[in-house]
């Protein structure tokens, strides 16, 4: 028997007619009769009776329609499965991020992102750029958000969502605030706080400085950015840092300045090279452009 021959047989038990049966399947009712005869012929009894110009099933037919209705009913819950894999994706996903984002940025993203998957379970792991990139290519997490991309991030295929410039922060009150603009030469002699040195921004901004005739006092040291705009608010120094982080400590204290040299702070979208994008992490990735682009015009 196949599937036609079936679904005519539960149309025709639960219409009760041939021709109702048939319109409910959009086809005629000479070939709904086809079908029953060729599954009775195929099952070895009659499936019904008519009785006054009625079809009523036989016992045989009426048992067999229970575990007709069960097998549909199986049918019915995976398509349903699959629909609720379409809409909400396997319902479980993994993120990967740096500390400057995951205190910034991560949570109005995350909350898009719940607003849109009511159901879908998230867990959050953070961790620097290259254990960020570690992580999204040894599949540990589905995605990652990372601020640099190094040449020891095998596995993971890096998409650029944000490149913005950065901004010298300092305690309010500092004779900084008095600039339009702040140069490495305006920072000669101030204690500065800096990332540590594995932190890829850590370079781009030494570079800046290489040539500047007087050098900072480099003694604190930090890996989180969010620490350097604490310790700048409380007057321990100033520092050069990602104005989407630096809007987020505004209220600790501080004030910032456009810096020139331009340094630019970026944002990569990190997943598996290897394997194909979930539902969930394509849709998370896309907004975490837009968020980073809403970010970027709220800050210029």
């Amino acid at each position: 028997m196949n599937f036609k021959q079936v679904e005519a047989f539960r149309a025709v038990m639960l219409s009760g007619s041939m021709t109702a049966a048939a319109a409910s399947l959009h086809t005629s009712q000479p070939n709904i009769s086809r079908l029953i005869a060729q599954l009775e012929r195929q099952s070895g009894f009659k499936l019904f009776e008519r009785v006054g110009g009625r079809l009523q099933p036989t016992d045989e037919g009426a048992a067999l329609f229970a575990d007709v209705e069960r097998a549909f009913i199986g049918l019915h819950s995976i398509e349903q499965a699959a629909q609720n894999i379409r809409q909400g994706g396997t319902g479980r996903l993994r993120i990967a991020v740096v500390p400057s984002l995951s205190l910034t940025v991560l949570p109005r993203l995350v909350q898009r992102f719940r607003h849109g998957n009511p159901d879908a379970s998230v867990s959050i792991h953070t961790g620097d750029s290259p254990t960020v990139a570690h992580w999204a290519g040894s599949q540990f997490c589905d995605i990652g958000l990372a601020s640099y991309v190094g040449d020891e991030a095998p596995g993971v295929v890096a998409r650029q969502v944000a490149d913005v410039p950065g901004v010298c922060v300092f305690p309010q009150g500092h004779r900084l605030g008095q600039l339009q603009r702040v140069t490495p030469r305006d920072l000669a002699g101030e204690e500065f706080i800096s990332l540590l040195h594995s932190d890829g921004s850590r370079t781009r901004v030494d570079r800046a400085f290489a040539d500047a005739q007087e050098a900072r006092r480099l003694t604190l040291e930090t890996p989180y950015a969010g620490t350097v705009c604490s310790l700048v608010g409380l007057g321990l120094g100033v520092s050069i840092v990602n104005p989407v982080v630096a809007r987020e400590y505004l209220h600790t204290g501080l004030e910032t300045r456009p810096f020139e040299p331009r340094i630019g702070f970026s944002t990569y979208v990190l997943l598996p090279a290897d394997r194909p994008q979930s539902l969930l992490s394509q849709r998370f990735a896309v907004l975490a452009e837009q968020v980073m682009e809403e970010v970027t015009r709220e800050w210029q």
